[in-house]
């Protein structure tokens, strides 16, 4: 049976390489003829899966890296295809007819929602969450909903599984706290920026304060209104995610990632035992003094990467010696690319539609760079695997970070350019800046002619490619 499943899943995936597909149909065909095959195959002992609401292709691309500068032979899935077929077809067809993965280590993406079946099949060695956070709203709903589904999977793994968490965010630490009597084999990883870092308070000193306070951070406390407050459209972790009663802050990364506290259950972050702070001009640097620096530098790059030395730390890789292999990478997953227009400078930041965090930090990384710039924000789909029309998720972004001087023009494009106008109606950015192109037609032209300054595009998967062709 074995030899059969293999011969089969290794010509669909050839034919289907011949055509530019193949990354999961292959599985998903073996899968229907003999339901238990992935159980029959012989894995490595490193087995490390990646999961989580944002960032799991640019992680999995960037521990492979590591694995592989650490000496190991290493199989994935850096296509995407994450789901139980797509891991199928990765097996299948890096095995021997015989049955045996002649690999030191398979790292493989995993979708949030199908972790569980993946792991019903596939035990993990490691098993790294990158975050939870709102994501596509029509179909995973609330990231609660994703918790569930995550808790399940870190069951279905078993016990022997190291994972590998976020402690700067409330929701993964919560999954962890849900699980301490079942599993307690963690490693927390964690980023710091110098400057959020040097108005640090610690807030574990102010265990006593009462959890009934009317704001996030109690009157007694030092003010440090800009590390510790939460700004954007809204706040899902002013309410502890384990007991609902408030939650407090001493300083905010991005969004809801931070030093939190709840004095009620006692959910705080925990201490990483990797931990990278954000330092000047890109650069990260860890726990024992080993630096590197980020190709393309922001909170979002600075986690992927803290994540991935983690991942490989907990898989027997050295901290220093995958903080050398990932120093300069530049990703080839494609999210971030560079454009060229008439000669000026573009760069393409793909973030995840219906995410509204991964919008928020590609913009702030835009703001941030202080550079006179035009900024396009295209929606023309919603996703490539289902239609739907819902644009709510638009309301979340927290579109008034493009109010900036450095931001010369705005050019709102796609078949959502309606609901981009009334979205951008309803912020702080100079309306006089903003222009329109319904679809895609004479996009490059109107930026050309009507706008200047460095071109930052932001869109997500399901439109990269129609913008890169208008570019071409």
């Amino acid at each position: 049976m074995v030899l059969l499943a293999v011969i089969i899943c290794k010509a669909l995936y050839f034919t289907g390489k011949l055509v530019g597909k193949g990354s999961s149909l292959p599985g998903k065909i073996v899968l229907r003829l003999f339901p238990d095959i992935l159980e029959r195959l012989k894995l490595p002992e490193t087995v490390v899966a990646v999961t989580g609401s944002n960032g799991k292709t640019s992680t999995t691309e960037l521990i492979v890296h590591a694995l592989k500068a650490g000496g190991l032979s290493v199989c994935s899935n850096l296509e995407g295809s994450n789901q139980t077929e797509g891991i199928a077809t990765l097996l299948l067809r890096s095995a021997t007819l015989g049955g045996l993965v002649k690999r030191d280590a398979i790292v493989m993406e995993c979708d949030e929602r199908y972790a569980r079946m993946i792991f019903d099949k596939v035990k993990p060695s490691v098993l790294l969450v990158t975050n939870l956070c709102r994501d596509q709203l029509t179909r995973n709903g609330h990231h609660e909903f994703i918790s569930d589904c995550l808790h399940t999977a870190i069951l279905a793994a078993g016990e022997g599984v190291r994972l590998v968490l976020n402690t700067d965010d409330p929701f993964v630490a919560a999954l962890a706290k849900s699980l301490e009597t079942d599993i307690g084999n963690v490693m927390w990883f964690g980023v710091r920026d110098a400057k959020i870092a040097s108005q640090y308070v610690d807030i574990k000193q102010y265990a006593g304060v009462s959890q009934h306070a009317d704001t996030l951070q109690h009157a007694d406390t030092p003010q440090h209104a800009d590390a510790s407050q939460h700004t954007g459209m809204y706040d899902d972790t002013a309410f502890c995610p384990v007991c609902k009663e408030r939650m407090m802050y001493s300083y905010r990364i991005a969004g809801h990632y931070g030093s939190y506290s709840c004095t009620a259950c006692g959910l705080v972050r925990s201490e990483p035992q990797v931990e990278a702070a954000m330092g000047e001009g890109g650069s990260l640097v860890f726990g024992d003094g080993v630096k590197m620096n980020m190709k393309f530098p922001g909170v979002t790059s600075a986690y992927n990467f803290c994540a991935a030395v983690a991942a490989a730390k907990a898989s027997g890789v050295v901290v220093s010696d995958s903080v050398r292999a990932l120093d300069g990478i530049e990703l080839t997953g494609g999210r971030t690319l560079r454009l060229s227009l008439a000669g000026r400078e573009g760069l393409l930041l793909v973030s995840k539609h219906e995410n509204s965090f991964a919008y928020d930090c590609s913009l702030s990384w835009i703001v941030g760079q202080q550079k006179s710039c035009t900024v396009l924000v295209l929606v023309d789909a919603i996703s490539r695997k289902y239609y739907t029309s819902e644009t709510s998720w638009l309301w979340d972004i927290d579109f008034d970070i493009l109010a900036d001087d450095n931001v010369q023009k705005i050019v709102l494009a796609g078949r959502y350019v309606n609901e981009l106008a009334a979205r951008f109606a309803m912020t702080e950015v100079n309306q006089t800046k903003i222009s329109y192109i319904d679809g895609l037609s004479g996009l490059r032209d109107h930026i050309e002619k009507n706008t200047a300054g460095t071109l930052y595009a932001v869109t997500c998967f399901s439109d990269k490619a129609k913008l890169l062709k208008e570019f071409a």
